[in-house]
Order: structure tokens, then sequence, then C-alpha cells
């Protein structure tokens, strides 16, 4: 069982906290499937070959009675089938518990006086795809090499030192992106209410679709205008695009499409040191 103490969160007093491990080893995948509400969650690619996961539960709650059906209602599933590891958070707050969907029906409830973050950390083989959802919380990724498709509603989305192609994109929070390795396949990187920066390694060669609303757009890259994009200025040593907040540029020979786009915040396209 968890340790019991005193807490308050802003905007609800919440009188007990509860906090309970969580281990869990699966085979040999070669895809990771996480799907959680509320919590954080870091993905760590490495040298081993099962995919591995730790962290824990905290529950807020008004009292021992709410914790008691916070247990009840809010449980972490994890399964395998056809060489896929899922972690998927599981409770009331679910439409039908409808797997099926691409949000697995999800929906708010307001018949409980508890808070559940399962913050978590996962280590996988680095070339493991990742297929990653949160919907109140930060993801992170370091050293992975494999397909991704990432998406948070209430957090950042961070990735270093990444390799493989795909689309990562966030609602509330930055998207900010470290390659050590060019995406070879078209991919996409956005944010509605945060700013979209992205570094490539030097010899990248892609065809950029850029738009933002509420920002600036710059490069460090030399780049070609195309059509339909707008005109070009160099400041600091950094290319600036002013386009109505649409540009299309071909940095070196070209090649995948790679959109970056965001309402409110900038854009940066960064050449790594």
């Amino acid at each position: 069982m968890g340790a019991t103490l005193a807490f308050t969160a802003a905007g609800r007093d919440y009188k007990v906290e509860d906090r309970s491990p969580v281990n869990h080893t699966f085979s040999s995948d070669k895809k990771l499937d996480v799907d959680v509400i509320s919590g954080s969650v870091e993905i760590i690619g490495d040298g081993g070959n099962s995919i591995r996961v730790t962290g824990e539960r905290v529950i807020h709650a008004a009292d021992q009675q709410q914790v008691a059906k916070a247990k009840q209602d809010d449980v972490l599933d994890m399964n395998e089938k056809d060489g896929t590891a899922q972690i998927y958070e599981n409770g009331p707050f679910r439409n039908g518990n409808n797997h099926s969907s691409e949000n697995h029906g999800f929906h708010e409830g307001s018949d409980r006086d508890y808070n559940v973050n399962w913050n978590l950390t996962v280590h996988v083989p680095r070339e493991t795809a990742l297929h990653l959802r949160d919907v109140n919380g930060s993801i992170k990724t370091q050293d992975t090499h494999g397909a991704f498709d990432i998406s948070a509603v209430n957090g950042s989305v961070t990735g270093t030192n990444i390799a493989g192609s795909g689309s990562i994109s966030t609602v509330n929070g930055p998207t900010v992106i470290t390659f050590r390795e060019n995406p070879k396949s078209d991919s996409s990187f956005k944010s509605v209410n945060g700013k979209v920066d992205v570094t490539y390694q030097p010899n990248l060669a892609a065809e950029f679709d850029l738009k933002t609303v509420n920002g600036g757009m710059f490069t460090d890259f030399e780049s070609v205008a195309l059509a339909s994009s707008g005109d070009a200025s160099s400041k600091n040593g950094k290319f600036v695009y002013k386009s109505h907040g649409n540009s299309r540029i071909r940095i070196g020979s070209g090649g995948p499409q790679i959109r970056m786009e965001t309402v409110n915040g900038s854009i940066q396209i960064r050449k790594a040191k």
C-alpha cells in the first residue's frame, strides 16, 4: 500500500495522498502503445531487448473513502498482442471503455472527489515504434530511433537525441525536438498554443510546409522559397520568412515533406552544432 499524508491541491482541498509503485516488463514487442489521461510519460531508448515500465500512481483525494474509490475506478491495463505492448489508463471517464476508437472514447466525469496521476518511465529497445497519447501531462522521448505517433493535449512534447519519422503534436504546450538523424520520411510537428522548435543535423535535405498565425518563422539553414511562399530576409544569421503565416521552403536538395505548424507560437528550424 502507498503511504498517506496531508496534501492540498490548487483549486481543490484534497487532504489525502496515496502513492503506489508501477513495475512491469513486456516481452520482445516491436511497438509501444501508451494512452493515459493524467500524468507524465517518459520513454528512454537503450540497448535492452524488452520494454520495461517503472513509475508510480499518485492519488489525491478528499478522504480515504475516495482513495479506495480511485483505486477501484482508475486502473492501468497492460496488455500484449501481435507485437504491441499497450499501457492503457482505464476508468469511468472512458465512454463505454471503447478501446477501438482513436481516443478510446475519452470523456470526463464529475462524480468523483479524487485525482489520479500515472507518472511512468518506460525503457525500450531503441528501434521500438511509439504510439503515445497523454491528455494532462508531458511526454518525453530520449534516444529512440523508431517511427513515432505522439500527441498531448495539456502538456509539452519533448524529443531528445531521437531518429525516425512520424507525427508529433500538442494543444497547450511547446513541441521541442532534437534529431540525431534527420527524418527519412514525411513528418509533421504541431502545436496550437506553443512554439514548434526542431533541431536537425547539418546534412538536412527536405521540403518544408510552415504555418503560424501569431508568431515568426526562422531557420538556421540556407533555403529556397518554393511556390506560394513569402518573402525571405536574413537577420542575425537566420533566414526569416514572412508570408501571412504560410511558407514553403526547400533545404538542401529536398526530400521528405515536413510540416511544422502552430497557431500561437514561433517556428524554429535549427541546425545542430
